[in-house]
């Protein structure tokens, strides 16, 4: 299950919702109020178009809810916006129980001094739940995480006026050590994520096995095995062993080689295969950037950022081909055709030559 910062919940269940479902929690004289209302009955939406959002069992959702035994009760949702800056976000009360109602789901709350006395100075109006709804429609409420006092209510009962966290958010620079590019859904980031899992998974393993072959101490790391082998080597050189060791330390080091580069070819054609994905024109050279890749990474990325996509829709498909086909075998007219086509289309000149000849 990814965390609340890559925005989804797991298979089928759609982004974090913060919906505002406000009561006026003082339409009933000065009392504290001890029960707030936390979700409508029925199906809702917000006035801002999201939903509609469906309240399908209320009981399963109050079962799902309540597993943690007492739910937060912030001001302005400051768990999700303050709390991750490093900035206070007090509770201000706890939900302790939930209940099934005609009109919804409410909760009661246990409220702090501090949540006691902002409400008996009637400083906030309303409750803003913090919940969960399935991805496919009607979009049932899975469960609520916690709730806000908040002044800023978009309907008479319920709102949705917090904006939804973006599915994808992922920095450009976790994207692209993942050979992805921006844009990438979950599914690609999941599968990339695995694979990326994959290959620790294995390189511990190797790591672990030379470390047993060579009685280095348990769980030791990179460094700590390269001091250890260099101990070995020491103490053969001290006893004479000397043509035995450098054998060891050959294959050992044949070993480490062959894990980096496997590393960088996969990561390599994670790369690669994304580009072509996204419409790079280098379909036909897919192994030589592959084999580029591994041994420079940064510099292919770069070419490849500056390539122009197939998929462009600033590109004329019929004006392309008038001024990139060449039919003729003769070097210079390709040679012609090709920087023609670089000037307009941009990238490199192989890859021109390519296009021109028909070959990609």
């Amino acid at each position: 299950m990814l965390s609340r910062r890559l925005a989804r919940h797991g298979r089928g269940m759609a982004t974090l919702l913060h919906p505002s479902l406000v009561i006026d929690l003082h339409g009933v004289g000065d009392a504290v109020p001890e029960w707030v209302h936390l979700v409508p009955a029925g199906a809702f939406e917000g006035a801002d178009g999201r939903g509609p959002y469906t309240l399908a069992d209320p009981q399963a959702v109050i079962a799902r809810s309540m597993r943690a035994g007492k739910l937060c009760l912030d001001e302005c949702h400051s768990t999700d916006l303050a709390a991750p800056k490093g900035q206070p976000a007090p509770a201000r009360g706890w939900i302790v129980e939930m209940q099934a109602r005609a009109d919804g789901i409410w909760g009661r709350v246990e409220w702090t001094p501090a949540g006691r006395a902002l409400m008996a100075e009637h400083s906030y109006r309303g409750i803003s739940p913090v919940m969960r709804a399935e991805a496919a429609a009607p979009h049932a409420v899975v469960d609520v995480l916690r709730a806000s006092l908040t002044n800023d209510p978009n309907l008479p009962l319920s709102t949705l006026h917090h904006r939804e966290v973006d599915p994808m958010s992922l920095p450009k620079e976790v994207l692209t050590r993942l050979g992805l590019a921006e844009g990438a859904d979950e599914a690609a980031v999941a599968a990339a994520i695995g694979k990326t899992l994959d290959t620790v998974e294995a390189h511990a393993k190797t790591i672990a096995t030379i470390g047993a072959a060579t009685a280095a101490p348990s769980a030791a790391t990179g460094e700590q095995l390269v001091t250890h082998l260099q101990s070995i080597a020491a103490k053969a050189a001290g006893a004479g062993d000397v043509e035995k060791m450098a054998g060891t330390i050959v294959e050992l080091q044949s070993k480490l080689d062959k894990m980096s580069g496997d590393t960088a070819r996969e990561r390599a054609e994670r790369v690669v295969d994304q580009a072509i994905a996204d419409g790079k024109p280098i379909k036909a050279l897919r192994d030589h950037y592959v084999a580029r890749h591994a041994k420079d990474p940064a510099a292919v990325e770069k070419e490849l950022q500056g390539l122009v996509s197939v998929h462009s829709g600033g590109v004329d498909p019929q004006r392309r081909t008038r001024s990139a086909t060449c039919t003729s075998d003769d070097p210079r007219e390709i040679q012609r055709a090709a920087e023609l086509h670089q000037k307009e289309h941009g990238g490199s000149y192989e890859d021109a030559v390519l296009t021109v000849t028909g070959r990609i």
